[in-house]
């Protein structure tokens, strides 16, 4: 997909993205970390089946995604996944069809998501990521954005059938990675997946910790300390600056 967005991607992104933000509570943080041109994957950590949605609806810019076959067998879906240029992946074949495909939008300036865990997180817990990422990276020098997701596992568990709306979930976009070794093989592939890894689980920590801070009681409790340490403050600064001498002294 051509680094300016076709019509029809447009039209079903700004349709999409409306309902999202009707629907639902998204919190995107450091969204300007995104580079504007150039080939671009944004690798996220993944709890639940929306998560593809909400990044298109984050990211101004195309972005098209590798799903498996079997998710084109629905005529709905298949011509929304067409729509948005999504890349269809034979598994049986190993996916190198899909991973060409990826290859030649990054080439053309693009941009592609893609989940490096391989498969949504059951726990909510991190896992492994797999080179697929490094191997397109390497390939095209495309700038990677880390993305930390966080709460979309409550807003559509992988028990149930359907989303539940007004939920608040957030998404922390991570400074762009490159991948810098100067040979591609097994080790310095490894290591660029690693260090992909590592930043999302870092933002991910960031991203848990402004959540916590965000909840009703602890604000409620922040502005309680904020306001009594601002009348001590008051206080401690009315007995320094008085100019009465209290009782006691003037007894003195």
């Amino acid at each position: 997909m051509a680094d300016r967005a076709p019509l029809s991607y447009t039209t079903t992104r700004l349709t999409l993205g409306t309902f999202l933000r009707i629907m639902f509570r998204p919190r995107y943080l450091d969204r300007a970390k995104i580079p504007v041109d150039g080939p671009l994957i944004i690798a996220a950590n993944h709890l639940s089946h929306i998560d593809p949605a909400f990044i298109m609806a984050a990211v101004k810019r195309p972005i098209s995604y590798m799903s498996k076959k079997e998710h084109f067998d629905g005529a709905v879906r298949r011509l929304l996944f067409k729509q948005v240029g999504v890349i269809p992946v034979n598994r049986e074949a190993g996916g190198t069809e899909a991973l060409d495909g990826a290859i030649q939008v990054l080439k053309d300036g693009g941009a592609i998501g893609i989940f490096p865990e391989g498969t949504r997180s059951r726990d909510g817990t991190i896992g492994p990521g797999k080179t697929g990422v490094a191997r397109l990276a390497a390939a095209t020098g495309a700038a990677v954005v880390p993305v930390a997701i966080r709460q979309t596992d409550d807003v559509w568990p992988i028990s149930k059938r359907v989303p539940r709306p007004w939920r608040k979930f957030y998404y922390k976009f991570g400074d762009p990675l490159y991948f810098g070794s100067s040979e591609i093989n097994t080790e310095s592939l490894h290591k660029f997946t690693d260090e992909v890894m590592d930043s999302i689980i870092t933002l991910s920590k960031e991203c848990e910790d402004y959540w916590q801070s965000k909840k009703v009681s602890v604000r409620l409790r922040n502005w309680t300390e904020k306001t009594r340490s601002g009348v001590r403050h008051r206080i401690e600064s009315w007995r320094k600056n008085r100019k009465v001498p209290i009782l006691s002294r003037i007894r003195k």
